[in-house]
């Protein structure tokens, strides 16, 4: 339900007047989508002792919304996954499920160019998350994550993107439980501002 409101948000605010703000100018409303690929080094620890390691391939996907102060910096919400797939056991038997690790924060750009073609420099501080959001019987965990990274604007809003995205979690079910991410991702994004 909440994947539906955002996307009804971001329909009305492309035909409302707010569209006006999509001027080819930097400064003012951005709205940016992304997707590629990563690859995520997990390590599982209990009570402060690392008992298991993973390393996993995926998808990777990229929003934000937010306000380019001026054409060379700007401040957004960004929301970041790692999408990966992973066995589950429910007790009876093993299956692959879907799961992600990301961030929901806070992001800034600094563009090294007032204009395209820009290389740029982006960071973001915000929860991560752990979740497995096409299970209703997994609960998602939560912890604190960091992002930053760099990337090329080729283009006006075509941009190439390569981030590192941090992630410290500590499950719901057991307090002694952890896990700390490390993915590496590569998005292609369309940045309208």
């Amino acid at each position: 339900m909440n994947k539906l409101k955002l996307f009804l948000v971001i329909c009305i605010l492309m035909t409302s007047q707010v569209a006006n703000a999509f001027d080819d100018n930097r400064q003012g409303f951005i709205l940016g989508l992304g997707a590629g690929f990563h690859n995520i080094d997990t390590d599982f620890n209990y009570d402060g002792s690392k008992f298991n390691s993973e390393s996993k391939s995926g998808l990777a996907t990229s929003f934000k919304i937010g306000w380019g102060i001026t054409n060379q910096f700007a401040l957004y919400y960004v929301r970041n996954a790692s999408w990966y797939s992973a066995p589950s056991f429910n007790g009876y038997t093993t299956s692959d499920i879907t799961y992600l690790a990301g961030i929901s924060g806070i992001g800034g750009t600094f563009y090294l160019s007032p204009s395209a073609p820009s290389g740029y420099f982006l960071g973001a501080i915000g929860i991560g998350d752990l979740s497995a959001p096409f299970e209703s019987n997994i609960e998602s965990d939560t912890g604190s994550a960091l992002m930053f990274g760099g990337g090329y604007e080729v283009s006006k809003h075509l941009q190439i993107e390569a981030t590192l995205l941090s992630t410290d979690i500590d499950s719901a079910d057991d307090s002694r439980l952890n896990l700390k991410s490390s993915s590496i991702q590569f998005t292609f994004n369309y940045l309208w501002y």
